[in-house]
This record gives structure tokens, sequence and C-alpha cells, in this order.
């Protein structure tokens, strides 16, 4: 009896010396947190709809970013946005998104217009991105951009596994990095170019590049903190150290910031604003964010001190558990004066959402007696004017400081929230709902809300059931099918529905809005892919847009695959295949080998073996043409890709600037060797000079660009139109007697010069490692 006698006397005071609230549920621990994502980055203007009033404000960077909000950029407005689930977003002008769900497996985000890269860094969460036209669904590693215009939707995945799931058929498309598009309208799906804005792309690296900066020097935050807000790490390692301090009983290491001022507090350096009902804690600091969001500050001798949040708490002093909160006061005032309280991290969080551990929803304010002297800190308070509330984003000096712990337990009364009674004329000011002091002008067009509401409806409804299991199912539900390839859907064009504020309200007919394609400079998909070096990293998290290198055999230059169909056909490179300029339909980008980069190429790529002594060397020179001409006749379009590119823009007229160096070593040995014998050794292919013993290999690069540069003129434009004009047909009609009785003739300049490796049989590809086209054919067809 006398133990029961001793815990109700504990209990009684541990009531009586608390903030009393009545009616009231209190949060346990085991409360499912509520995850919030922040705008980390904002250039230009990012506006924000603010239900409650029916308008926008300009939001800022730092910013909270949870379930509902809808943000709009103006037209050179850009933003980056952090997920706690390691879902990461970022954003272009007259783009307009809006967050549906949030949860730790699963995020949604609804893209009504504008260029959108997604980032889905989980190792379990994934990604769904709603258009008008249908939903993309990515899996853990994925990144994917979305270009949503006014009359279609395009994907174009960069990284990982990316579907699209459309509306009107119901059906799934799978969208492949580096390959063909998916452009979508209200009725088709087709397959588009795969290409991405350069000017957005350029922006991405740059960001991608800053954030793995960050994380490449790594202190000690990175062990203190939870994974979701690690990325923040480098934040608290450049503003503060971590510490061993004597805090309610023990040892604990807690960070304590350097850089501020001798009489810093938390709660000082930013402003406060009313968001999802709450008073929400918006910092000037670059530690602000994750240090008022998250943990707990506590205040260890005469210095603050930041305790990081738990994952999961017990009987721990002096932490709290995981989860984001607006802002972890307690809020007093006297109507002409407000001030706030930093909570320890025992004390309750009255709030009007549920936000996280220790948090307790208020539903009767007057319901809720508060005792401020029962807070630990409430001689600590920030107070100051109620006309400074809401109009200053740094309140260090509009601090009130001749106010003591006397003047604050007889003049103050407590609120669980503002409200009136802590802020004259709360309720009718409209400066709450502001982010900044900028006064936005220009606002959306009222259509733009009609989304924004239709959005709202849907989360209420799918938000608190939408989870990862749920969203593969329903893709999975989906048939799959593969883009029409007749189908013609507009390529996406953006409209800007920003306009003055007596433009908001009128028809959309009425009001003259800006059209632009919604690409300015494309750049092919596959090339956004080589950088992943410069992806954001964590830790041990997945690392957004990290890409790794072409691997061996994936064909093309650097290894990317090349699409040449709509459909998302790919055709790989083949092994030693060199891409020559001015192929027709190919749809590649190629660049023309200048200056002695092509012997180079040419001698990697087509150098063999060396024949005996025994063998004719004189027939593959003599009997070259023929096969060239035989080429031109019969033109069989399977058999082109089995014979050297360069033998096929030989036969291109509108490029024999580029390719008489080739026409006058493959097709004219003998009129070389009896006509102009100065010329010869200089004009000879140096993958041919390079076998032969008299020519050394290094030399042979020095020895091309002064025939390509220098000569190529004279011989292309003297000589030339009258071999072309007077010779040819000769030698397609009898160019084969010709060569045999000419053959003792030329056999004999040839032997002087070494031999040449046979060629192979017209039709038949050459092995890997043999040279391909006319100077290593065999001699297939020649009689014995």
């Amino acid at each position: 009896m006398n133990k029961l006698k001793w815990l109700g006397l504990i209990l009684v005071f541990l009531v009586a010396a608390a903030p009393a609230v009545h009616a009231q549920p209190q949060a346990s621990e085991d409360d499912e947190a509520v995850l919030v994502g922040r705008i980390s980055h904002v250039e230009g203007q990012l506006l924000r709809y603010v239900p409650d009033e029916k308008d926008w404000v300009a939001t800022v960077q730092d910013a909270p970013f949870g379930l509902d909000d809808a943000l709009y950029s103006d037209q050179d407005g850009k933003a980056e946005f952090i997920m706690p689930n390691n879902s990461w977003a970022r954003i272009s002008g007259d783009t307009q998104i809006q967050l549906i769900t949030l949860k730790p497996d699963a995020t949604v985000i609804d893209v009504a217009s504008g260029v959108t890269r997604f980032y889905d860094k989980s190792s379990e969460a994934v990604i769904q991105a709603t258009t008008p036209f249908g939903y993309v669904m990515a899996q853990p590693g994925a990144v994917f951009d979305l270009y949503v215009g006014d009359q279609s939707a395009e994907v174009i995945a960069i990284k990982g596994d990316v579907d699209f799931v459309h509306n009107a058929t119901g059906t799934k498309y799978e969208v492949l990095p580096g390959a063909s598009s998916i452009v979508a309208d209200e009725r088709e799906v087709a397959s588009g170019e795969g290409n991405v804005d350069a000017d957005w792309d350029d922006w991405n690296a740059n960001r991608d590049a800053l954030w793995s900066k960050r994380m490449t020097v790594r202190g000690d935050s990175v062990k203190y903190l939870p994974p979701a807000i690690q990325d923040d790490a480098y934040a608290l390692d450049e503003s503060g150290r971590w510490e061993e301090v004597e805090y309610e009983g023990r040892r604990q290491r807690l960070w304590r910031p350097v850089r501020v001022e001798r009489d810093w507090a938390p709660f000082t350096a930013g402003r406060w604003t009313v968001w999802n009902e709450d008073n929400t804690w918006v910092p000037e600091e670059p530690f602000g964010y994750v240090t008022h969001h998250y943990g707990n500050w506590v205040m260890v001798g005469n210095a603050w001190f930041w305790a990081p949040p738990v994952v999961r708490v017990r009987v721990t002093p002096g932490v709290v558990g995981f989860g984001w909160y607006p802002g972890r006061v307690a809020w007093i005032g006297t109507g002409a004066q407000v001030g706030w309280i930093p909570l320890a991290p025992m004390e309750p969080y009255y709030c009007h959402r549920r936000w996280g551990p220790r948090a307790v929803v208020v539903t009767n304010v007057a319901a809720v007696r508060i005792n401020i002297g029962s807070y630990r800190w409430y001689n600590r308070a920030v107070v100051v004017n109620h006309n400074n509330f809401y109009g200053v984003r740094n309140y260090r000096n509009v601090r009130v400081t001749n106010i003591n712990h006397t003047t604050i337990i007889n003049n103050f009364r407590g609120a669980p929230v503002v409200n009136n009674t802590v802020v004259n004329n709360y309720n009718t000011d409209r400066r709450r709902y502001n982010f900044s002091n900028v006064n936005v002008v220009r606002k959306p067009h009222q259509t733009v809300v009609n989304r924004i509401v239709q959005n709202e409806r849907l989360a209420k409804q799918e938000s608190p059931r939408m989870n990862a299991a749920l969203i593969r199912q329903n893709a999975a539900n989906a048939r799959k099918a593969a883009p029409v390839q007749k189908a013609v859907v507009e390529r996406p064009r953006i409209t800007n529905k920003v306009v003055s504020a007596g433009e908001v309200n009128k028809p959309a007919s009425e009001v003259r809005f800006q059209q632009r394609e919604i690409k300015q400079r494309v750049r092919p998909a596959a090339e956004v892919r080589g950088r992943g070096s410069d992806a954001p990293t964590a830790g041990p998290r997945t690392v957004p847009g990290q890409v790794q290198p072409a691997r061996p055999g994936d064909g093309g230059p650097a290894g990317r695959r090349e699409v040449t169909k709509p459909g998302g056909q790919l055709q790989p490179a083949r092994p030693g295949e060199q891409v020559q300029p001015g192929r027709p339909g190919t749809g590649r980008e190629v660049s023309e080998p200048r200056g002695p980069r092509q012997p180079e190429q040419r001698i990697k790529r087509d150098e063999p073996s060396q024949q005996g002594p025994g063998q004719r060397p004189q027939l593959q020179d003599q009997r070259r043409p023929p096969a060239q001409d035989d080429r031109r006749t019969i033109k069989p379009q399977e058999q082109q890709p089995q014979r050297r590119p360069d033998m096929q823009e030989q036969k291109r007229p509108g490029v024999q600037e580029q390719r008489r160096p080739q026409m006058q070593e493959q097709r004219r040995p003998e009129v070389q060797e009896q006509r102009r014998p100065q010329v010869q050794e200089q004009r000879r292919p140096p993958a041919q000079d390079d076998r032969r013993t008299i020519k050394p290999q290094e030399q042979q690069p020095q020895r091309r660009p002064e025939v390509q540069e220098q000569r190529r003129p004279q011989v292309q434009e003297q000589r030339r139109p009258q071999m072309q004009e007077q010779r040819r047909p000769q030698v397609q009609e009898q160019r084969r007697p010709q060569m045999q009785e000419q053959r003792p003739g030329a056999q004999q300049p040839r032997q002087q010069q070494g031999v040449q490796q046979p060629r192979p049989q017209q039709g038949q590809q050459p092995q890997h490692g043999q040279q391909q086209g006319p100077a290593g054919k065999k001699k297939a067809d020649e009689k014995p």
C-alpha cells in the first residue's frame, strides 16, 4: 500500500508540474510521423497557392513542401525539392506541380504543366508522376524527365526502370534509358526522339556537381543523423561542431553552431508563417532547416545545443523521436506582444495536425490551460511586437530585451497555438501566409486552380491507402503495348499562364497567353547518362542521376545505343565500324574525322596480319574499282551494313571533297604510279603504307594532313573532273580487261613496296581485327 501511495503522489506531482491540457489525446511515440518535403533551392519566382485565401504567395528556399502543396514557377524560375524518403524533383519554368502523397515507400506528384526531372534515390520507394495524359511509375534508382505541354506529354528515361500508363487506353509502355521517348496525348501514344532540353540538362548537371562537392568532404555529422536527413550533414559540418556534454545526467554528443553571434538563440534568424494551419519556421541560416524541424534544442550551461532525432525513442532523456515539426515552441502573448519558448525534449507540442511524436492535436483551444512557469526555458523566451511578427525575416534586431522571467509570468498568457489571444487581429492579418515580403503582382490564371482543387479531392480519397505495393499493382494490371508506329502526336508546347493581377479571373478566351516550344535546344538523352559522376551522393544511399559509364559492347561512340526507328528499336554500332558524316536515314549524330585522326582510327581498326611474299598484291589494287562499281549497280540495302562505311560514302557525289583522298588511293593506283610518281607516295593511304617496310608508321600521320589539306584542292579541282567525266565510263565498261593487260606494268612498283592482305569475298563480313573495305579484301573472284 505504501508503494501505491508513493506512486500516486508522484503522478499528481508530474501532472501539476506539466502544462495542463484537458480533453486532448496525448500522442504516443509509436504514432506514424508525417513526412514533409523541403524546397532546397529556388531561382526566379516560385509561387505557392494558399487555399484559405484562394491566392498565391511567393515561397522561398528552405520552406516546406508537403501534402496538397501546389506550386507554380514563373517563366525563368527553377526549383529543387528533396523528400525525406529520398525522392528528388527539380522543375523548370512555367511548371505547375502538386504533392499528392508522401510516404516512406511512395511519392506521388502531379505535374500539370512544365518540365520536371525526378530522381528516385531510395532503395524501396517508388515515384508516381501524374499528368493530364497518364502517369509515370519509376522504380528505385530511376531518373527521368517529364515534359508536360498543353496537348501532349513526353517521358524520357535517363536511368533505371520507367513505365508510362496512358489514361485513355489504360495501356502501359516501357521507357528505356537512351532509347526513344514516349509522347502521348489524350488519344494516342507514339515514339519520340528522346532528346532532352540542353539548357535544362546543363542546369541539372550543375546542381549534381554542387551536391557531389558537398558530399566529398565528410565530417562527423553524417554519423549522428538519421538516413532521411543525412543530406544536410554538410551544413552542420560547415556551421558548427559536435561536442560531448553533460545533459540529463549523462554524457551526450550534441551539435553547437559556432558561426553565430554570442547571444544567438534558436528561432531568431528566420520568420514565422502559417502553413497547414500551424505557424511554421522558415529559417535564414544554412543549418536552420534540419535543426529547427527535426530534433530538439537544449541549453547546456549558457549555450544552445542541438540534439538530433532518433528513429525510435524508448527511455532516452534529451532527445525526441524522428519526425518533422513546424517549430517546436510554446506560445505566449499579451495581444500587443507575442513570444515563443523553445520546448524541452519531453514537453508536448500543440498543433492543429498530427506531425510526429509528442505532438498533441488541439481541437478546442479553450479547453487547454497552459502554465507558463512549467516550461523549462520560459526565461529564454523570444518576444517581439505583434506588428513585427509577420513582417521581418530576422527577429534579432526587433526582439524586446527588457523582459525578465517575472514579467513573463505576470503579464503574458500561454496558449497552445497562435490565435487572437496571442496576437491582435491574428485572424484578419493576411501577412501570416507570407514566406517573404515580396509583393506578387503577376499570378497564375484561374484555370490553373481547377486542377489543384481536383487533386485535393483525389488526395483525400486515395492518399491514405496509397503505397508502393498499390502503385506497383496498378501498373502491373495495365496491359503492355508498344507505341503506334504511324501515330502522330504533337510535340509538347507550353503556355505561360502567369498574368497580371487584373486578368486572373478573366475568361481564358479574353486573355492573350504566350505559348512556346517546351524545348529550346535539344540534346540526346543518351548523352545525359554520362554525367553520373557528378550526381549527388549522400553516404551509402542510392545516388540520383548516378549513371555507370558505357560498357564494352554497348555500341556507338562512348558506348551509347542509338535510335534509328520510331518505337525504340536500337541499332548498336558494329565492332570496328567507323561512323562517317552525311549518312542519310540513320538518325545518328556523326562527327567528321579531320586531319591525322582518320589514319589513326583506320590503323587501330583495319590493321591486318601481313601476307607472305608469294601472294600477288597487284590484283588487289587493280581489281578494287570493279568491287566499287558492283556496289553502285546492285545496291542491296541489306548488304550495305556488312561493308565499310567509307566505301558507301565514296559513292556519294555530295561528299566528293571529303572522300577524294580515299578514291585516289583506292581506285587509281595505275594512274598515280604512271603519271605522277612524285604524288603517289604521299597519297597512299596510311593504312597501306603502315604495312610496308619502306614507310615507318610514325611518319604517316604527319604526311596525311599535308595531302588532305594542301594537295587536295589541286587534285580535286584540276584532275578529278577530267578523270570523272572521261575515264569513269571507260572503267565501268572495260575495266576488267584493261586491268588484266596492265597488270604486269603495275606490278613492278607494287612489289617494291611490299604486299597487302587479301580481302574477304564480297558480301561476307570480315572477322574482328581484319581490315574492311577495299584495302583488305581477299581475291575471292580471282582465277588461278
